[in-house]
């Protein structure tokens, strides 16, 4: 069936409607929204949610869902700040954090290609683990993090700005542009949206199935690392209480609201940036009004099931 004109449109320009007319109504209905501190604020909340999206629409074009990101980036976090805490200098940390993140996620996609355990169950496994491991290397308690003897302050990946833009938003921007070219530009993008139209088509046509999964879930550690950095640095603590934050819904949400399809097969990477920003707009601007976090989190969940309905609906109506 064709797509009517109207959905064709919606599917274009929908996210960027919806993003600009949440800008107009709180900048009408909320005092502040458009001063220079609350715009720094706003990055700032878009920067993880960028970074934890992008690993994430990577994940759900492949027709999966990753569960454990959150407890990742709580991992990676803590163990920074445990190693920063023993000495060694924000740049090893920073470095061998990473690795450690990006290990959950080769793992996730070693156990789910080669193992075949359903994707569910093993983020689901690796996010319990994950947290876990989180709670009993800092004794249940968040870990201070104190750099002032290193060269480079541990600051930069949450809390400087250059100009009026934080240094973490510029992080999200750069590791978005390395993702969107791998989307766009690589056999891992192009490969990545046919195992998740159908991966048995994939293999049939000679594309490395196993491999891609691995490749797809290892970039989704790696996102859930640099986000885990960039939240133990804003937060100035290593924190294992990051995996309870909700991040993983978020992430969702972001690639969801930027029309990534939760069937697999379909989204663009810029448009979860698109989604992250309609989050924080609306986070931000219920702040300004007053609104409580309890109903916050009823309006992102609500917005959540519209956008996945409006999707099921497509996917029906196309069938």
């Amino acid at each position: 069936m064709t797509a009517s004109k109207g959905r064709i449109f919606y599917n274009k320009y929908g996210t960027y409607i919806i993003l600009v007319a949440l800008i107009v109504f709180f900048a009408i209905a909320g005092d502040g929204f458009f001063t220079v501190g609350n715009l720094t604020n706003v990055l700032r909340s878009a920067a993880v949610y960028i970074l934890f999206g992008c690993g994430m629409t990577f994940v759900m074009i492949s027709g999966r869902i990753d569960l454990s990101i959150a407890s990742i980036a709580a991992l990676v976090g803590c163990s920074a700040a445990l190693l920063i805490q023993g000495g060694m200098g924000v740049i090893p940390a920073s470095v061998i954090s990473i690795i450690i993140g990006t290990a959950c996620g080769f793992i996730n996609g070693v156990c789910i290609a080669k193992l075949k355990v359903p994707f569910f169950i093993m983020t689901a496994g690796m996010m319990y683990a994950a947290a876990g491991i989180a709670l009993v290397i800092t004794h249940e308690t968040s870990i201070g993090i104190s750099s002032a003897g290193s060269k480079v302050p541990f600051a930069f990946w949450g809390q400087k700005t250059v100009g009026i833009l934080p240094s973490q938003f510029i992080i999200a921007i750069i590791f978005f542009v390395i993702c969107l070219y791998i989307m766009r530009n690589t056999k891992m993008g192009r490969y990545t949206y046919a195992i998740g139209s159908n991966e048995k088509t994939a293999r049939l046509s000679g594309v490395n199935v196993d491999w891609y999964t691995i490749l797809i879930f290892t970039m989704s550690g790696l996102a859930s690392a640099l986000a885990g950095l960039v939240l133990a640095s804003r937060l100035g603590t290593g924190s294992p209480n990051i995996s309870d934050g909700g991040y993983n819904i978020m992430a969702i949400a972001a690639a969801a609201i930027g029309g990534t399809s939760l069937s697999g097969g379909e989204g663009k990477i810029g448009k979860t940036v698109v989604g992250a920003f309609v989050i924080c707009v609306i986070t931000t601007g219920l702040d300004i009004m007053g609104v409580q976090s309890s109903a916050q989190k009823i309006v992102i969940g609500i917005v959540l099931i519209a956008v996945v309905a409006v999707d099921m609906i497509d996917k029906r109506k196309s069938e």
